[in-house]
């Protein structure tokens, strides 16, 4: 049996207690409510984009497997927060969000996109590399809980992904 579909689509305000359930799953500094809300605030500039299973009524996570959260401005993307569901994991989720961001950022003027990485966290750092981003930086002690440095990475010529 296969799995169902999902769709893509901007976080709406009602998703961000779920947002905030998944951010926790997934960090150790996890955003408050109010960081999703001010990402929500401009949709002209910054954006929560949701990956969403069919759900009922009544569930908590709103069907919410993943999101990313963006925000361009000029001519620069900053990719702040891309997560996928513990449970989810490993069926390329990630990737498919962060191509689909990555486009949207494009078709917004974006030329150029950075994020920050956790040294250790070689899973989003092979995904990252194997999109064409690159390491420019190291930002030391960055992280709390535990303490680490951070990686920033680059990815240029975004013009060729508008869609």
């Amino acid at each position: 049996m296969s799995d169902p579909p999902l769709a893509l689509m901007p976080a709406v305000e009602a998703d961000v207690d779920a947002l905030v359930a998944l951010e926790r799953l997934c960090f150790t500094q996890p955003w408050t409510p109010r960081n999703f809300l001010d990402s929500m605030a401009d949709p002209e500039r910054g954006r929560v984009l949701v990956l969403r299973a069919p759900h009922g009524r009544g569930d908590p996570g709103r069907g919410i497997v993943a999101y990313c959260c963006f925000d361009v401005a000029a001519d620069e993307m900053h990719i702040h927060n891309l997560a996928v569901h513990p449970a989810e994991r490993g069926r390329g989720l990630g990737r498919l969000l962060l191509e689909l961001a990555l486009a949207s950022g494009a078709r917004r003027g974006a030329e150029v996109a950075y994020l920050e990485v956790r040294t250790s966290n070689w899973p989003a750092r092979r995904l990252y590399g194997s999109l064409g981003f690159e390491a420019t930086q190291v930002r030391r002690g960055y992280y709390d809980r535990p303490r680490e440095d951070a990686l920033v990475l680059r990815k240029g010529e975004l013009a060729g992904l508008r869609r």
